[in-house]
């Protein structure tokens, strides 16, 4: 019964809707994909974008990361953001004023219940409503029951949105869609299989447009650049057990669509690159890949001889056995700005058995002095509220950071998130610490998992989030302060807000030291410490 249009191309009219956190910052390539796609098909586009919307009680999402020290401090105002309160409003006056033909919703699981409170504010109007993303394809069952909800992209969205948008537009059933589940009047669904996977190299150029210019501003290092987003890697060869990306590795061959991970053609990349750069003028490259160094040596030295016509500076991330000094001085010699590494876990067994990360800490400990070495400042990753952690066992992974305290430039903490699609999450589930239809929220937030003793409670979890790096950095004689510091009293507020100051100027040199990095950037250069005495600068080829 959906289909409806029969218009010309140049008549029908799409709205994409990104729900987001907020300041989640960098506009997605997913969208920027899609609006490129469908500009092609003749149709007219806009786009309802969710990120500066806030409501009272919240924090941004990079305001929450440098409140619990996991990066500088910088000035929200420096962000050029026009925070909003309105989202429904807004939202339903833009719906009045474009009159789409159909909404296309790309979701992850933090932002479906955004997501859900968007579609039902204009549930009356009865605009077709295509919901895809990650959190769709990994569960599809639980986003097709929802009342208000009658199409599931599952799968990559570059080919869903065009063969669904199409038959729309033409009036054709939908009922064979290559990816699409599609909920009819009596309440039957039709489940389509996959459709195959699109070629990264060919299938679109992001395109950017619609977003506010605003959008491109990120904080990086304690200041602000205007950053544009590049895939160079979809997938991941890796088999973590917290992240979903080898969900997707599993998904496209069992369903008969061959290798899922794919890496993009260096033409490809600069042809990208140009385009981004002559429309939007950027300061910063944020390369988004699961793990960017994953490849073949003489892969990399190719993307650097790419890269080297560019040379913004960028961000990666990657696992520490990708790396060596070859590969490293390439890197920094093209841009490479700042990178991050995950630990996830002090404890190598543990790490081993239950994230399936096999290297030691003694690997990781000679890297990171590699890396160090090399001068590109870098951020490690920690997880805790793991399934079957201890406090014993967050312990270890505070000892490891306490380590290599020296070498990094950041640490950040995160609380494990049980997202679907991941093996923690089915562990969790079949221990019975996780409500079959418990719904994520963020990476910050309170952990979902109700673990017995001798394992880890939220409060002890959220205890250990605000502390971690302060057990990592100060000396052992004030670990009775930093304890009393996890609890969130007043007497525990006070003695976290004194010792965060400490910290602040231990780590990151204070105010005085954004200071100093706000005069570099405004001479010209980059303020992120690679040691206590340099400062990195680069100039753009000609």
């Amino acid at each position: 019964m959906i289909p409806r249009a029969r218009k010309r191309p140049s008549e029908f009219r799409a709205l994409l809707v990104y729900p987001n956190l907020t300041l989640m910052l960098v506009p997605p390539v997913s969208i920027a994909l899609f609006t490129d796609i469908l500009k092609r098909l003749g149709y007219q586009v806009d786009l309802f974008d969710a990120t500066s919307y806030m409501s009272p009680e919240e924090s941004s999402h990079p305001a929450r990361r440098a409140k619990y020290l996991q990066s500088r401090r910088y000035d929200e105002k420096s962000l050029y953001w026009d925070v909003k309160t309105d989202l429904l409003g807004d939202f339903r006056r833009k719906i009045d004023a474009f009159e789409p033909d159909v909404l296309l919703v790309s979701i992850v699981e933090d932002t479906w219940p955004q997501a859900l409170q968007l579609i039902d504010s204009v549930k009356h109007l009865a605009i077709p409503t295509l919901v895809g993303g990650v959190f769709p394809t990994f569960a599809p069952e639980l986003v097709i029951s929802h009342p208000d909800i009658s199409m599931v992209g599952v799968g990559e969205g570059e080919s869903i949105i065009s063969d669904v948008c199409e038959r729309l537009r033409k009036g054709e059933p939908l009922d064979d869609t290559p990816g699409l589940w599609l909920k009819k009047q009596d309440g039957t669904v039709v489940r389509n299989a996959m459709a195959p996977l699109v070629d990264i190299s060919e299938k679109a150029l992001p395109d950017f447009s619609l977003f506010d210019e605003a959008r491109f501003y990120r904080p990086m290092g304690g200041q602000i650049f205007k950053t544009i987003p590049l895939e160079t890697y979809r997938g991941c060869p890796f088999t973590c057990t917290f992240c979903n990306s080898p969900g997707q590795v599993k998904l496209a061959r069992d369903g008969g669509l061959g290798m899922f991970t794919r890496r993009k053609r260096f033409d490809r990349l600069a042809q990208e690159l140009r385009t981004l750069i002559e429309r939007h003028d950027p300061e910063f490259v944020y390369i988004y890949d699961d793990s960017f160094m994953a490849r073949p040596d003489e892969e990399h030295y190719a993307f650097c001889e790419m890269y080297r016509e560019f040379k913004l500076p960028f961000w990666c991330q990657t696992r520490v056995e990708t790396v060596s000094a070859e590969k490293l001085g390439a890197l920094k010699d093209v841009g490479a700005f700042r990178m991050s590494y995950g630990i996830e876990h002090g404890n190598e067994q543990f790490r081993k058995e239950r994230l399936y990360r096999n290297v030691t800490n003694q690997m990781m400990f000679e890297k990171f002095e590699l890396i160090h070495g090399a001068g590109i400042p870098f951020t490690v990753n920690n997880v805790v509220g793991l399934p079957y952690e201890t406090r014993a066992l967050a312990f270890d992974s505070i000892e490891f950071n306490r380590k290599i305290s020296g070498l990094y430039d950041s640490s950040t903490v995160s609380i494990f998130t049980p997202y679907h699609g991941t093996v923690l999450r089915e562990m969790a589930l079949k221990e019975g610490w996780l409500p079959e239809r418990a719904q994520t929220n963020s990476m910050t937030t309170r952990s979902l998992l109700e673990m017995p003793a001798p394992y880890l409670s939220p409060d002890e979890i959220d205890g250990l989030l605000r502390t971690f790096n302060l057990y990592a950095k100060l000396p052992r004689e004030r670990w009775t302060e930093v304890a009393r510091a996890e609890t969130p009293d007043d007497e525990g507020n006070a003695a976290w807000e004194r010792l965060a100051g400490e910290y602040d100027v231990l780590q990151f040199g204070g105010q005085e030291a954004v200071r100093r990095a706000q005069e570099t950037a405004n001479k010209g250069g980059t303020g992120c410490r690679a040691s206590d005495t340099e400062t990195i600068s680069f100039e753009r080829s000609a």
